[in-house]
């Protein structure tokens, strides 16, 4: 029983302690999987992604970015406000184990990620749409591109 107590403890605690902040979802694209997002302030935030790449040979994903948000007002025609849609930049890494079936090897390819994308956002879900150069430094230079439609729930 105690260790439930406490197993319970530390799933919760975390979510207790950002709440607000943190955004947890899904993001279907270029690798489909898990999407989170912890807001740093009103104009930057962390985000991460481990999913599975379907192209260019089957591949476990793992994403790490710093984004820079540039949230902003939209007027439209007739006078009413739009806030909760905001652009934003980001870089960061990706790890991607690849599976390599003519050769009959597996291979870890390391790179760096620089893009962006947007997000709107309703009450406490967001939606975003983001598209991300990749430039694989290891195990060798190579380019890719990947990006997504995601969804996340914020706690």
């Amino acid at each position: 029983m105690m260790k439930k107590v406490a197993i319970l403890c530390i799933l919760i605690v975390p979510v207790v302690a950002f709440a607000g902040n943190l955004g947890l979802g899904v993001v279907l694209g270029s690798p489909t999987g898990l999407a989170l997002k912890y807001m740093l302030s009103r104009q930057s935030a962390l985000s991460a992604r481990a999913g599975w790449s379907f192209t260019g040979g089957a591949g476990v994903h793992l994403t790490g970015d710093y984004q820079h948000l540039f949230p902003m007002v939209i007027e439209t025609a007739e006078g009413t406000t739009i806030s909760d849609f905001t652009p934003y930049v980001a870089v960061g890494g990706r790890f991607r184990f690849k599976e390599d079936e003519v050769a009959d090897d597996d291979e870890f390819h390391l790179g760096v990620r620089i893009g962006g994308g947007f997000e709107y956002n309703v009450s406490r879900f967001g939606i975003f749409l983001e598209l991300v150069p990749v430039v694989d430094l290891v195990p060798e230079t190579d380019f890719d591109l990947e990006g997504g439609l995601g969804f996340l729930f914020y706690f």
